[in-house]
């Protein structure tokens, strides 16, 4: 309720005073899936099911869906979300903190070995990766996301397309070979213990000029790692394009948000 109460004094959206309950629902579907696949013949046919599906499905689209969880095509809309609720911007960078020390850690710690190294035969979509499965980083970076979503927003139809977009992704990793479910799972509960630890941190109020400020330098970033990662010779085109047109459309809102705007107002001020 304080954090209810701070938003409505700050002239931001209150959050779901229920959406515990819902979070509380959504650890138990989870637990209950982790129980399911710590039978390793569980695993096995799960991963079988959905790898299968590879198949079939074009490969350039599973790309495509499997991209949806890297770090940086992940961080633009994350980006472009924040333009709209900059509040949250704490929160965030406090959950992707935490999810860059626990994701590495554990892939250290267990160090379990991907689905290529102990299968003969299984679809493979795009790089081939053999150590470091458990768990899923994309997967713990999708469900981050949609964990922060779910603890922003009171509105069901945002927190159940938040869930289901972080949950097409984990499967996508099945499909693609690069996963076992039980990684996937994981993946999913470190995600949402990320996004569960970062909604307790106090809403951030920010003055035009910072919020313009700290989104251009975000973007700048995300811009260096991208061009970084464009000469990799495994990202097909129709990622590059994904990833550049996010960046596009990040750039296009920021300005309009903190720049157009910006102008018009002044613009305005001046002619009065």
């Amino acid at each position: 309720m304080n954090l209810q109460r701070q938003a409505k004094a700050m002239g931001m959206p209150a959050q779901d005073s229920y959406q515990g309950r819902g979070f509380i629902g959504l650890l138990l579907i989870l637990l209950c899936l982790h129980l399911l696949v710590l039978d390793t013949a569980n695993n096995l046919s799960l991963f079988r099911f959905f790898n299968g599906i590879a198949a079939y499905a074009p490969a350039d689209l599973l790309l495509l869906i499997t991209d949806l969880g890297d770090g940086i095509t992940l961080g633009v809309i994350t980006l472009c979300c924040l333009v709209k609720r900059p509040e949250l911007l704490l929160r965030v960078i406090i959950a992707s903190v935490l999810s860059l020390i626990l994701v590495p850690l554990l892939k250290q710690t267990f160090d379990a070995p991907r689905p290529a190294v102990l299968l003969e035969t299984l679809n493979i979509v795009g790089e081939i990766r053999l150590k470091h499965s458990f768990p899923s980083g994309h997967t713990a970076t999708a469900f981050l996301f949609a964990g922060t979503l779910f603890f922003a927003f009171r509105q069901t139809q945002i927190k159940c397309l938040a869930i289901a977009f972080a949950s097409l992704v984990g499967l996508s990793r099945i499909v693609v070979g690069a996963h076992w479910p039980q990684d996937v799972i994981m993946g999913a509960f470190v995600g949402l213990f990320c996004a569960y630890a970062a909604a307790h941190c106090p809403l951030v109020k920010l003055s035009q000029f910072h919020k313009a400020l700290i989104m251009a330098f975000l973007w700048c970033v995300l811009v260096v790692s991208e061009l970084d990662k464009s000469f990799d010779k495994d990202l097909i085109w129709p990622v590059l394009l994904l990833r550049w047109g996010l960046l596009a459309t990040a750039a296009f809102l920021i300005w309009r948000e903190y720049g157009a705007m910006h102008r018009v107002r002044r613009w305005l001020a001046f002619q009065g």
